[in-house]
């Protein structure tokens, strides 16, 4: 039996439209969520890009995102500080090396403190995980500070590794803070709502007790 063809159409062309009908689309929630955070960053399109790359579900809700952020940082802070002690064996130039042993020992507290964030974040502990990200900023600065001191016209090896890490810091903190106000949220309209229905038994206790003459 002769197979199904396309005149006219090249099979590259129809592998691709097959391919893009079987990728699944971001659900709206998942798309306004990455939205949402990537507006608050320096480079949006570096933010978009590493969430849609590092998705598990096309539905992701803010706790899938937030996983992306402390994985991401996590690996890009270990990656950077294995370059660092790379660069430290083999440079000789006495100011770049003592910028490095700077950055070296900053890289090394965020790689840290990323390690005790995914431990709490496993364990669905987001304050820890909120209290061990929130000094990172300061020590990736530090790193910056001092390379910025280097004599002029002293190349810089980490302009790029610096800035990713600074905005993968930022995707962090935004995230995990976006999800303790999402679910503080849930949680009070769950109080809320059971507050409401409590008291809507104990009115109708008091009827009774009253024989509906209260």
């Amino acid at each position: 039996m002769a197979s199904a063809s396309f005149p006219g159409v090249p099979v590259l062309l129809v592998l691709f439209f097959l391919e893009i009908n079987i990728t699944p689309s971001l659900t709206q929630d998942t798309e306004q969520l990455i939205e949402r955070i990537c507006r608050q960053m320096e480079q949006y399109g570096f933010c978009s890009q590493t969430f849609k790359e590092n998705l598990k579900s096309p539905n992701a809700d803010i706790v899938g995102l937030t996983q992306i952020t402390v994985e991401r940082a996590l690996d890009n802070a270990t990656q950077t500080h294995d370059f660092i002690r790379q660069l430290l064996e083999s440079t000789t130039d006495p100011a770049l090396k003592s910028a490095l042993e700077t950055c070296e020992y900053s890289y090394r507290l965020v790689m840290e403190a990323f390690q005790s964030a995914a431990v709490a974040f496993f364990q669905k502990d987001y304050d820890s995980v909120e209290k061990s990200e929130s000094g990172t900023p300061r020590a990736e600065a530090s790193c910056v500070d001092s390379l910025s001191k280097m004599p002029p016209n002293t190349a810089n090896p980490l302009t790029e590794r610096n800035n990713q890490m600074r905005i993968l810091l930022a995707m962090a903190l935004v995230s995990v803070h976006e999800l303790k106000s999402i679910q503080n949220n849930e949680k009070f309209f769950i109080t809320t709502e059971t507050q409401m229905v409590a008291g809507g038994m104990a009115i109708e206790g008091r009827s009774e007790d009253c024989g509906g003459e209260c």
